[in-house]
């Protein structure tokens, strides 16, 4: 039997919006065990896959996994209820006293919601604390430009869904790169607290325009640009910006690196290499959000088995731009 012969359940009405009525009923988040119950009683068809896109694409979105029913519903949770916080992209670019000249036919040709500021004397210890954790490509050149500042503009755009998410970060990472070619001195993405040099931000708008959407290549340049990682709070190493692609970020443990690789003192490098794998991963090998919890993964042969299990984004308020309304993974040894 061929992938295009295979049947799969179809939830009439669509689990979502059952899950969504439920919420409404309760007045609150349900829990995982609600999510579970909802879905052991609903109704549902088997169909090829054909059928199933095909009677999912006029409704705009596809329904929740009932094999990761807790972890999927939180990619369609607040979109189908309107209660939580869905992410946004703003944009943050030091100018000098001409920046509104030179932006602003840009902005209105795109349309994107903008505010342009007076000098803001924070703006290079921002900039400092925005380097990534990998790779960081700000020089002492561009500090002094920052620095002389004198004009600052934000770039905002609306609310977007998971499924929206690539093509709205896309979108913006080139117009970031046409404000910079404009005029704009520095950027940084205030949804993850990350900045790269005027030059790097260029490299990865060029390369996302150079290759089609689902290739890795595509992946690439916008988990480098978006993604700031590894972070460390407490025990925990985390990456912060994996919502503004559209799927949840990852939490691993220094005390589970350690007691995975049989060493310590290097644990935020394997920290790194774990997180870029599994995040390409999950970005270029399961663009339907396939992945489930509970399922392994090891970046290569070299390391043991990690269970992975979604949790809820717990590191920062629903209020702050780096939470994630579609959850975290979190890598766990083998039970």
């Amino acid at each position: 039997m061929s992938n295009d012969d295979r049947l799969v359940p179809v939830f009439i009405p669509p689990l979502a919006a059952l899950l969504a009525q439920a919420e409404q009923i309760k007045g609150g988040p349900l829990t995982e065990t609600e999510v579970v119950q909802v879905r052991d009683k609903a109704a549902c068809v088997m169909m090829d896959i054909a059928a199933a896109n095909a009677l999912a694409q006029p409704r705009g979105y596809r329904d929740v996994n009932p094999e990761n029913c807790w972890a999927d519903w939180h990619r369609l949770r607040v979109q189908m209820t309107g209660r939580g916080y869905l992410p946004k992209s703003i944009l943050c670019l030091p100018g000098n006293h001409d920046l509104d000249a030179r932006c602003l036919p840009i902005l209105e040709e795109e349309g994107v919601e903008h505010e342009f500021r007076a000098q803001d004397e924070r703006m290079p210890t921002a900039f400092r604390a925005s380097q990534p954790g990998v790779g960081s490509t700000l020089t002492a050149e561009d500090y002094q430009l920052i620095s002389a500042h004198t004009r600052v503009l934000y770039v905002v755009s609306n609310d977007f869904t998971a499924q929206d998410a690539p093509a709205v970060s896309n979108a913006f990472l080139r117009i970031g790169s046409r404000l910079l070619r404009s005029g704009a001195l520095a950027m940084k993405c205030e949804g993850s607290g990350i900045a790269h040099s005027r030059k790097r931000w260029l490299e990865l708008a060029e390369q996302t325009m150079q290759y089609p959407m689902d290739s890795p290549d595509f992946w690439s340049a916008m988990f480098q640009a978006y993604v700031q990682y590894p972070l460390f709070d407490g025990d925990d190493f985390n990456t912060c910006g994996m919502h503004l692609l559209g799927q949840p970020d990852v939490i691993v443990s220094s005390s589970l690196l350690q007691q995975a690789l049989g060493r310590c003192g290097a644990e935020a490098n394997s920290a790194a290499y774990l997180f870029s794998s599994f995040c390409m991963y999950v970005l270029v090998e399961c663009p339907d959000n396939s992945f489930t919890s509970g399922h392994t993964f090891r970046p290569d042969s070299g390391w043991p088995r990690l269970r992975v299990e979604w949790e809820e984004c717990k590191y920062c308020t629903p209020e702050e731009f780096f939470f994630n309304p579609f959850g975290t993974w979190r890598f766990a040894a083998l039970k």
